[in-house]
């Protein structure tokens, strides 16, 4: 596996834990949303129904319903992701985490995330899954801690970027603690990635 892969692959593990898997919730969040003018702003790399027009998130969307919704405030609270609708997820995920994450592996390869797309942790049938995750697609991770140090020794900066840039603020973009090798809690690399 390249480099170039191999970071990929770790970039989709990020994204994609934030999409939150598993099934949609009805259930309204602790915070709820303020207006829906945040969530078309920065939708570059969203759906082209996103950014048609800011006045269509309060009328019913024919081919992104997803975007009827108002993207939340702010970042859920501790376990309240899961709580959320999965119109609250896919607008959340439009105005604050791509636009966040996009940047970020953009900044840390202009050349390979020139354009960051939902795929991009997510995969190419995404929306066939819900955007479930973790997402088999990826690059599956070792399950034991020399594993990791293998992959570390390979590829340096790939995981330098994952575990102190990735990690971290896709865990505060959920609303969660980065994962703690001490005590085994938190957001971390299965969130995204499958093992092996």
């Amino acid at each position: 596996m390249t480099h170039r892969s191999f970071a990929c692959l770790l970039a989709v593990f990020a994204l994609t834990a934030a999409c939150g898997g598993g099934q949609p919730e009805a259930t309204q969040p602790a915070n709820p949303a303020a207006s829906a003018a945040p969530s078309t702003a920065p939708s570059e790399s969203a759906a082209p129904a996103a950014s048609a027009a800011p006045s269509e998130s309060a009328a019913p969307a024919a081919s992104a319903a997803p975007t009827a919704e108002a993207a939340p405030a702010g970042p859920p609270g501790p376990g309240e992701w899961d709580k959320w609708s999965h119109d609250q997820k896919m607008a959340y995920m439009k105005s604050a985490v791509m636009p966040k994450m996009g940047a970020l592996f953009h900044d840390f390869d202009p050349k390979d995330y020139a354009e960051p797309k939902c795929g991009m942790c997510h995969g190419p049938h995404a929306k066939d899954v819900n955007f479930k995750m973790p997402n088999p697609d990826l690059p599956k991770l070792p399950a034991t801690p020399a594993g990791f140090k293998k992959l570390a020794a390979k590829y340096p900066k790939a995981m330098e970027f994952m575990g102190k840039q990735v990690e971290p603020q896709m865990a505060a973009l959920l609303g969660e603690q980065p994962y703690d090798m001490k005590t085994g809690q938190g957001f971390g690399c299965f969130g995204c990635h499958t093992k092996k």
